[in-house]
């Protein structure tokens, strides 16, 4: 399973910094109760929900200033 660093250790004898993604067999359950590490998510897709592109169908309503 893979693991994401969240504070700089040492991981089968190679320094790991904050950030680093790595795949761990032995030692998991030491390294997740000091906090040195957390399971690592999977990236999630992004999604364009912005409005008034060219291929949208409905551009938004400006408001703009009123009149004085």
């Amino acid at each position: 399973m893979k693991y994401e660093v969240i504070r700089g250790c040492v991981i089968d004898r190679v320094a790991r910094s904050q950030g680093d993604v790595v795949e761990i067999v032995e030692d998991v359950n030491a390294l997740l109760g000091m906090g040195r590490i957390i399971p690592a998510s999977e990236p999630k897709i992004k999604v364009d929900r912005s409005v008034g592109l060219k291929n949208s169908v409905e551009q938004p309503k400006r408001r703009g200033r009123g009149a004085k």
